[in-house]
C-alpha cells in the first residue's frame, strides 16, 4: 500500500474520533472561533485547506460564509 493510501485509510477510519475531537477539546474551539470571527466576516469566501470533517467549515457557512472544504 502506497503512503498515501495508508494516510487516507487512517482518516476514513477516524472521521469519528476527530469531529469529535472539538468536543473534548472545547477550549481549543472557542479559542480558533474567536481568531476566526476577528478576521473573517459574512460573506467572505473561504477555502478550508486539510479541514477534515469539517467542524470549522461548516462554522463559517453558518456565519453566512461561502466555504470551500479539501482534504484527502
Amino acid at each position: 500500500m502506497e503512503n498515501i493510501e495508508i494516510v487516507k485509510k487512517f482518516y476514513d477510519e477516524t472521521v469519528d474520533y476527530e469531529w469529535e475531537r472539538l468536543e473534548r477539546h472545547k477550549v481549543e474551539f472557542e479559542l480558533t472561533k474567536r481568531y476566526l470571527n476577528r478576521y473573517i466576516k459574512p460573506g467572505d469566501k473561504v477555502l478550508d485547506l486539510g479541514g477534515g470533517p469539517g467542524r470549522y467549515s461548516l462554522y463559517l457557512a453558518e456565519l453566512g460564509c461561502a466555504v470551500t472544504l479539501a482534504d484527502l
